[in-house]
């Protein structure tokens, strides 16, 4: 049921994209907002096609001890010489195993009231466990030692995602193939939650950055499908929610650059060694800078070589 936004509340949200604070005080969304509204539209509508065929009911995985999903998490960083201890962190007290808080939550980092660095994994007891150590333990390491920046903020999520993926692929290959798909599989409707959550966002960002408005008026001007009451409807509900653009952005960029580590990753593991500088870079080097390292330059090919890599992911899906 559509409900009308009141005046008020309009002025205040055009406000807020005045002021910057509904960006975090950063431009780079109302910058990137053609771009980023494109990339969420396509990105879901490529998903939802597979979504529809694949069979999402409860899947049994195999039980996976602790011991072992260490055993193999710790295999792949030395495989690829990525110098870290899973044992020494555990013991350490950065890594803390705790037991899964209502299948809610996987797994976590942060600074504790120490300012020391904290990972926490919420056990499942199947493969998964591993996967998501894989994942943390790359936010470890580009986890500066202060709070991070814009840019280290924007792109962790896609280095954990892409070495997570990859870790996946060689694993697959050796045991626990059929869950490790399936696992795969249901990171489909993880895609499209956040692609749809931002879905509303978006289009009101771009119709300000257009019109510098958001009333009835400027969105006729931009939007010709007479959708105006539901998309202010359904942009108040995502602030009322307490949603942040900013971090939902970090996944909405995360998914398709992690995808496209995985695909450029099966024609050449070479690309490990450019994800490392990638780690470093995060923390130092800008948005454009970063992306140069591991081959997706902005100007000229960012937006092919994402569709390519979408299209042969989900071609392995569909196959797998």
């Amino acid at each position: 049921m559509i409900k009308m936004v009141s005046q008020e509340r309009i002025k205040l949200y055009k406000n807020w994209f005045d002021n910057m604070s509904f960006f975090s005080f950063n431009s780079f969304i109302l910058d990137e907002i053609e771009n980023l509204w494109n990339l969420s539209n396509y990105i879901y509508n490529k998903y939802v096609e597979i979504f529809k065929k694949i069979d999402f009911s409860k899947h049994d995985f195999l039980y996976v001890s602790i011991e072992e999903n260490i055993s193999l998490a710790q295999q792949f960083l030395d495989r690829h010489n990525i110098n870290v201890s899973i044992k020494k962190l555990i013991a350490n007290g950065n890594i803390v195993l705790k037991k899964v808080d209502k299948q809610t939550k996987d797994g976590i980092s942060y600074y504790d009231k120490d300012n020391k660095k904290i990972i926490e994994i919420y056990l499942h007891n199947n493969i998964i466990d591993s996967c998501i150590l894989i994942h943390e333990i790359m936010h470890f390491l580009n986890q500066p030692e202060d709070k991070r920046n814009f840019v280290s903020d924007l792109l962790t999520e896609s280095l954990s995602y892409g070495m997570e993926f990859i870790y996946v692929e060689e694993l697959k290959k050796i045991k626990y193939s059929n869950d490790l798909d399936i696992f795969m599989k249901f990171g489909i409707s993880t895609i499209l939650k956040y692609m749809d959550k931002v879905y509303y966002c978006y289009k009101m960002i771009l119709l300000y950055k257009k019109e510098k408005n958001i009333s009835l008026e400027a969105y006729n001007k931009v939007f010709k499908d007479n959708n105006y009451e539901k998309t202010i409807d359904c942009f108040e509900d995502y602030v009322k929610e307490h949603n942040l653009i900013v971090k939902d952005t970090w996944n909405v960029l995360g998914f398709p650059i992690a995808i496209y580590i995985l695909e450029t990753y099966k024609k050449d593991n070479s690309i490990i060694k450019k994800l490392m500088k990638y780690n470093d870079a995060i923390n130092e080097k800008s948005y454009h800078e970063c992306l140069d390292i591991i081959g997706l330059n902005i100007a000229n090919d960012f937006k092919n070589k994402i569709k390519s890599s979408t299209s042969s992911f989900l071609d392995s899906l569909s196959n797998g």
